[in-house]
């Protein structure tokens, strides 16, 4: 059960064969055994299955004679902002982006910032692994019992004042079209927004467990339909589609385009820092990072896919911004961790500032054609796929930091095998459309020959 469960930085599995109110239980209890905090703040999405989650995971904890603070239905940016804020381990029931059947949970250290593999979740496993997973009987008043009142509603109003605090400066003027896919973003962004006097439209606005119009991935192309078509209707400066717990975004451009995230990251980059600052991508995001941060005298740190991974980098370079290709941003003044939210407002302040359309202002960073990541199935060992790579394009430069990554002067790719499904992902980019075509059918080739 658990080896199905624990990711390399998250608990998450389809509810309720995998995730269910016994395994949350036992995870209450070897959080607790594994951590030993006196008190642990815990906060849900609005999947159908969250609430009952989280009522036997605060049993569990309970058990273990754990003080908690309940955090209510938020978005897991604010998790992350509370555990460092107040020095508090806390947790998020969440499944992230994953369909409305799965489930799971986001940890943070009040310490250390998200918890992974290497910071805690095998320790976690470990303690699981011992627990009888029979469902018994919860008493769920006894365990509501050991809730405290926390500081949550002014912890709330201080948050809200740092996004207010971020929002300023920007031009009313702009029009913004923004689908929140029924999560958590919007009960902390819309508020912030009307006080900006932002000319902005939403739709998916209401959290929704059966996420109704689409599902939680805004990568998804069946998650972009409503809002290309919104935007195809009427004139809007900027599209930004949010995840369902609202800590990743995809932006779009004024004609309704995907804007991939290399090309926004470039953009924040050339914008926000000076020479001498440190930013932060992962393996898989596009080589025109690393041109226009040479450019800018900017130091560069490329790590593994993973927002866990890309904090500590973050933390350790003292790094301003960080991004991932799955739409994760991370800022060094909100604890070195990412928001969906903060993101938004940062691009909303480029436009602001150097008012002109958004595929105007990416322009200059299209030097490489970027393809949409290709997932691709899975189904042979990673070591005989990579060294079968590595001889056909021994020529190039290769880095195995995550995956293969092959760098050519004219094209680039990074394969690498997903952390969270049983799939190959393909980020492949260029400068030519027909020799990405021939680059792409060599590595299904090589992927179907095991």
């Amino acid at each position: 059960m658990s080896s199905s469960i624990f990711h390399d930085y998250d608990v998450r599995g389809r509810y309720p064969d995998q995730i269910n109110e016994a395994v949350f239980y036992n995870l209450g209890v070897a959080l607790g055994q594994a951590f030993r905090p006196v008190q642990i703040a815990v906060g849900r999405d609005t999947r159908l299955s969250s609430e009952t989650l989280f009522l036997y995971l605060t049993a569990g904890l309970a058990s273990q004679k754990i003080k908690i603070i309940d955090l209510g239905k938020v978005a897991t940016p604010f998790c992350l902002w509370y555990s460092q804020k107040y020095h508090i381990d806390t947790v998020m029931v969440t499944a992230s982006h994953n369909p409305k059947d799965q489930n799971g949970l986001k940890i943070y250290s009040g310490k250390s910032g998200a918890v992974d593999k290497n910071s805690g979740l095998l320790k976690i496993k470990a303690r699981l692994d011992k627990l009888d997973f029979n469902l018994r009987p919860v008493d769920i008043k006894s365990a509501q019992s050991f809730f405290i009142k926390g500081n949550t509603a002014q912890a709330f109003l201080e948050y809200n004042r740092y996004f207010i605090n971020q929002s300023k400066g920007l031009n009313p003027k702009l029009k913004v079209a923004l689908d929140f896919s029924n999560g958590m973003a919007a009960g902390e962004l819309v508020s912030i927004l009307e006080k900006s006097d932002l000319n902005f439209l939403t739709i998916n606005e209401v959290p929704n467990g059966n996420f109704p119009d689409h599902g939680p991935n805004p990568l998804e192309e069946s998650s972009q339909k409503g809002l290309k078509a919104l935007m195809k209707s009427k004139k809007f400066d900027l599209g930004a589609i949010f995840d369902g717990d609202g800590d990743r975004i995809v932006f779009f451009d004024e004609k309704g385009e995907a804007v991939d995230p290399s090309f926004i990251f470039s953009m924040l980059i050339d914008f926000y820092l000076k020479k001498g600052d440190n930013a932060v991508q992962n393996a898989a995001l596009g080589k025109i990072i690393k041109e226009i941060a040479e450019a800018k005298g900017v130091k560069l740190t490329v790590c593994r896919v993973g927002r866990s991974n890309v904090q500590r980098a973050m933390v350790k370079n003292k790094a301003v911004l960080g991004a991932e290709k799955s739409g994760h941003y991370f800022f060094k003044d909100f604890y070195y961790g990412d928001s969906a939210s903060l993101a938004l407002l940062a691009v909303l302040k480029v436009l602001s500032k150097k008012k002109q359309k958004l595929s105007q202002l990416i322009k200059p960073y299209q030097k490489y054609i970027i393809l949409p990541e290709i997932n691709l199935p899975f189904n042979g060992r990673v070591e005989d796929i990579l060294n079968k790579l590595k001889e056909q394009y021994k020529t190039e430069k290769i880095s195995e930091l995550d995956g293969l990554t092959v760098d050519s002067t004219e094209w680039r790719f990074n394969l690498r095998k997903s952390n969270t499904e049983n799939l190959w992902r393909l980020n492949l980019e260029g400068k030519n459309k027909e020799e990405l075509k021939k680059i792409k059918k060599t590595i299904e080739s090589i992927l179907s020959s095991e």
